[in-house]
C-alpha cells in the first residue's frame, strides 16, 4: 500500500510519519456545506454536521486502528494500483478517514421534530370511536362516549387557529433517524465524488466528473462502511447522484442555546408533525409540508 511523499511529514527528531488528514482538511476548506449567518454586525459560519476538528478529537484514539484496517485491505490496495494508471495517487489512509467523516457528518445533523398542531390533529381524525387520556402517573382512562367525543372535537375545531403562531418540539433527533437510506447513500457518493474530482483535477474520459474506477472505489467504501449490504452497481451510483440533485435543500435558521452554562450557536431545522409522523421522510418529495416560521413565531422546548 503506497503512502506517497506528499502525505509524509518530517518530525522534529527527523523521523517520517504519514499525515492522514490531508483529504479531510481539503474537504473542509473546499466542499463541506456551510451557511454564513449574520449575528448583529458579525458573520458566523456554521458547517453542516460535525466539523473536521470535532471529528479528529472524537476519534483521536482510534486512528491507529484505521491504519491497520487499510493495510490489511487487499481490494483497496488493488484499486490504488489501478488508479495510479489514471495518474491519480490516491492515499487510501487519507481517503478511508475522509469516508469515515462523511458517514458521521450525515449522522450528526440534528433536526427538531414538532408536535402536532390542533389543525394537524383534526386532519388525522376520522370517525373517532374512542378517546384515551393519560394521567401524569402513567395511568390511562378511556371513553367511548359519543357525547364526550363530539364535545372534544367541537372544542378542537373552535380553537384550531389558536396555536398557528406557536409550536412545540416533540424531540431532537439525528438526521439519519428520519431520512431513508437512499438519501444517506446519495450524500456519501456525491461528496466523495466531488472530492475526487476537485482533489485530482486530471482530464477524464468524456469530461466525466470521475472515472469508472473511481466510482468502483466509492461503491466499495459505501459497502465497507455499512451504507449498503452489497456492492452497488455503476447504474445505481448514477441513480444516487440524481437523487442528491432532487433532495429538498431546506433552509435553516440559526439559534442560540445554553448548554451546561455554555452558549452554543447551531443551525435549526424544524420538521412539521405531518412530515415525520409516518416514519422515514422522503426528502425528494416536492410536496413535503414545510415549517414556515416568521417573526413573532414561538417555539417551545
Amino acid at each position: 500500500m503506497n503512502t506517497y511523499n506528499q502525505h509524509i511529514r518530517i518530525e522534529e527528531d527527523g523521523s517520517q510519519e504519514l499525515y492522514p488528514f490531508d483529504y479531510l482538511e481539503f474537504y473542509e476548506s473546499n466542499i463541506h456545506p456551510y451557511e454564513d449567518f449574520k449575528l448583529g454586525n458579525e458573520s458566523k459560519r456554521i458547517y453542516e454536521g460535525i466539523t473536521a476538528s470535532e471529528f479528529r478529537k472524537k476519534h483521536k484514539a482510534g486512528f491507529l486502528n484505521v491504519m491497520q484496517e487499510v493495510l490489511n485491505d487487499k481490494r483497496l490496495e488493488k484499486l490504488q494500483e489501478e488508479l495510479e494508471t489514471e495518474e491519480k495517487q490516491v492515499c487510501m489512509f487519507n481517503l478511508y478517514i475522509l469516508a469515515m467523516f462523511l458517514v458521521e457528518r450525515c449522522k450528526t445533523r440534528y433536526v427538531f421534530l414538532l408536535k402536532p398542531t390542533i389543525q394537524e390533529t383534526l386532519s388525522a381524525l376520522n370517525n373517532v370511536s374512542k378517546i384515551t387520556f393519560t394521567n401524569r402517573d402513567g395511568s390511562i382512562a378511556e371513553s367511548t362516549s359519543d357525547i364526550l367525543i363530539q364535545t372534544l372535537l367541537d372544542a378542537l375545531e373552535a380553537n384550531k387557529e389558536c396555536d398557528t403562531d406557536t409550536c412545540q418540539v416533540e424531540k431532537v433527533v439525528a438526521w439519519d433517524k428520519v431520512a431513508n437510506n437512499s438519501v444517506m447513500q446519495s450524500y456519501f457518493v456525491h461528496d466523495l465524488s466531488a472530492f475526487l474530482h476537485e482533489y485530482f483535477p486530471v482530464k477524464r474520459k468524456k469530461d466525466a466528473q470521475i472515472s469508472t474506477k473511481e466510482v468502483e472505489l466509492i461503491l466499495y467504501l459505501m459497502k465497507l462502511f455499512g451504507l449498503s449490504k452489497e456492492e452497488l452497481t455503476n447504474k445505481r451510483y448514477w441513480q444516487l447522484m440524481n437523487t442528491y440533485e432532487r433532495i429538498d435543500k431546506r433552509i435553516t435558521d440559526l439559534g442560540e442555546f445554553s448548554i451546561n452554562g455554555k452558549t452554543v450557536t447551531m443551525p435549526l431545522l424544524f420538521i412539521p408533525y405531518s412530515m415525520w409522523n409516518n416514519g422515514k421522510i422522503d426528502w425528494i418529495d416536492k410536496d413535503l409540508p414545510r415549517f414556515n416560521g416568521e417573526i413573532g413565531h414561538t417555539i417551545k422546548f
